[in-house]
């Protein structure tokens, strides 16, 4: 984990405000007596809403941070923040990098051009020369696997290929950070793994990544760190395994079937172990002695013993 690197990233109390409409009279009586009306709406009380509120963290070059939550948390309205799309009604946003971005299905494209055009003017909005990615196209068109689409306008392509295409020239335009939301969830199994790749070499290379995902499993292959916002507030920071669990016992909390849910994965997961300890010998020889090398498991196992225990003597009692 790149703890030690130069921040690259940061935001400091960043909050954003929207207005919630107001609803209206009738539109006839509005028509009719409009000093009525108007005398109605001032005295209304305005409404608003907190998508995000007082959020600080700091992201370090060639970290991977990762956000999750519930829907309505706030997680897609910070990463807009974060890329400069809307601007935070309080607190500030540094960046010091070429940021690339991966947000809204479609955003940045043209329906009525052919999806060739549009990656030549996502590039050149990007500050790129119609040369470099004319040498980037290639590439591009490959990864996205739309040979045979390019040259049509994008509103015939489908929601899966504008996925394609937008991460493709969000992964190839050589950035230094690069922000994606949840957008992935679109794309096929053999995509979004051929995109989790990707990620991994440009990982690799150095590049600071930013992801917002529900792909809790995603979260804690790749992530450094992880966060966790629950209504506009970032909650937590830390390891993304102790994130994603929290996160998951924060929803188990709020409704039956997902602790449901959660309980049965986990006794098919013990099921799947046993079944494998007893079918293959070396498999449990290792699982053993891996246990045996875990201090945290002998202290667990001699403070369950204990509890039973007790609890045999209070029985006997």
């Amino acid at each position: 984990m790149p703890s030690e690197g130069e921040v690259v990233l940061a935001a400091r109390g960043v909050s954003r405000r929207y207005p919630l409409a107001v609803p209206g009279q009738a539109l006839k009586t509005t028509l009719l007596h409009p000093g009525q009306a108007f005398a109605a709406w001032r005295h209304r009380q305005r409404r608003e809403l907190w998508a995000v509120r007082d959020v600080s963290f700091e992201v370090r070059r060639g970290e991977f941070f990762s956000i999750v939550g519930a829907n309505g948390s706030g997680k897609s309205t910070l990463l807009r923040l974060l890329a400069g799309l809307s601007k935070p009604t309080k607190g500030t946003v540094e960046l010091r990098g070429r940021v690339s971005t991966l947000l809204e299905l479609g955003s940045g494209f043209h329906p009525q051009v052919s999806g060739r055009e549009n990656v030549i003017m996502n590039g050149l909005l990007m500050g790129l020369t119609k040369r470099e990615m004319e040498a980037l196209l290639p590439g591009i068109v490959e990864f996205a696997g739309l040979r045979e689409f390019i040259d049509q306008p994008m509103r015939t392509y489908s929601s899966g290929m504008y996925v394609r295409l937008g991460f493709a020239i969000a992964a190839f335009m050589d950035p230094e950070i690069l922000l994606v939301d949840e957008v992935l969830a679109v794309g096929d199994a053999k995509f979004q793994e051929k995109c989790y790749d990707h990620i991994a070499k440009l990982q690799a290379r150095g590049v600071t990544i930013v992801m917002v995902s529900h792909d809790l499993g995603a979260v804690e292959r790749f992530s450094d760190r992880a966060a966790l916002m629950e209504r506009g507030r970032m909650v937590a920071i830390g390891a993304p395994r102790k994130v994603v669990g929290l996160h998951l016992e924060r929803l188990a909390e709020t409704s039956p079937e997902i602790r449901q849910a959660i309980d049965e994965g986990m006794a098919a997961d013990e099921e799947r172990v046993r079944r494998l300890l007893e079918e293959d010998p070396e498999w449990a020889a290792a699982f053993a002695s891996a246990l045996e090398q875990n201090p945290a498991f002998h202290e667990k196992l001699r403070q369950q013993q204990a509890g039973q225990g007790a609890g045999s003597d209070a029985r006997a009692d």
